[in-house]
């Protein structure tokens, strides 16, 4: 009986201590969205040829750029990239995985810049989706406002609803809680950073916000991080970077 015991004693030791067991991964992630900028087929201010390509994430201002999700993510502080895949989809040009210390890890999604319908499409689906009971999770969206072209605005009659669920949406891009917020409520998600004016949507401010995130910060939390992390890398004022956010100072 003894010797049963320690056995039995033993056997739940190694799988608590086991980085295979599922006590041991990190449960909490961040699905992230990335429309490519694309000078062609996007209604902005076009940006240099270089990084206005929405065809090449390799340079593209929103993923391969100094303050592009993936450069960024791959050199910040805590940060380790795990690694990429390249053409997943004629859509989806690349897609990079991140992890933040032991606490968080981010897949994030390159789309390729004229087909920032189904970027939005994806996303929406996505924040319609509840997570999985066990797990905190997050999707979020970067890049230009769809929305505020006529093209797309017909989308929003085939975006995705639900009933409330646990999962918050993140959307970083011009107007966005005009834009989006309604949408995000109607599929049972929590719109819980969202942008009240004309911004840069790069990626020091995600960097920002899922730290917060990771560390179970409140919706006033993330937005001021996410108010704080843009004024420091646009050289504006704390309480200016705050206000796109709609944050509080």
């Amino acid at each position: 009986m003894i010797t049963l015991r320690l056995i039995c004693l033993f056997t739940a030791l190694f799988a608590a201590l086991s980085p295979t067991s599922a006590a041991a991964k990190p449960d909490t992630h961040i699905s992230v969205i990335v429309s490519l900028v694309d000078n062609v087929s996007q209604g902005i201010v076009p940006v240099p040829a270089h990084i206005g390509n929405g065809d090449d994430p390799r340079t593209n201002l929103y993923w391969g750029a100094l303050y592009g999700v993936k450069t960024f993510l791959s050199k910040a502080d805590g940060w380790q990239k795990l690694g990429c895949e390249k053409n997943i989809s004629d859509t989806i040009l690349e897609r990079c995985q991140f992890a933040w210390k032991d606490k968080l890890t981010v897949t994030a999604d390159a789309y390729r810049g004229s087909r920032i319908d189904q970027a939005m499409l994806d996303f929406m689906q996505q924040a319609a989706t509840p997570p999985n009971a066990l797990n905190h999770e997050m999707v979020v969206f970067i890049g230009h406002d769809g929305l505020m072209d006529k093209q797309n605005q017909a989308l929003v009659e085939r975006f995705s609803k639900h009933a409330g669920h646990t999962k918050q949406a993140v959307v970083l891009a011009c107007m966005s809680e005009e834009f989006f917020s309604g949408h995000l409520q109607a599929a049972g998600s929590k719109p819980v950073v969202t942008t009240f004016s004309r911004m840069a949507p790069e990626a020091y401010v995600l960097e920002a916000i899922a730290r917060g995130f990771a560390n179970q910060a409140s919706e006033a939390e993330l937005r001021s991080s996410a108010g704080t992390a843009y004024a420091k890398y646009q050289g504006i004022s704390d309480s200016a970077g705050k206000s796109i956010f709609g944050a509080k100072n």
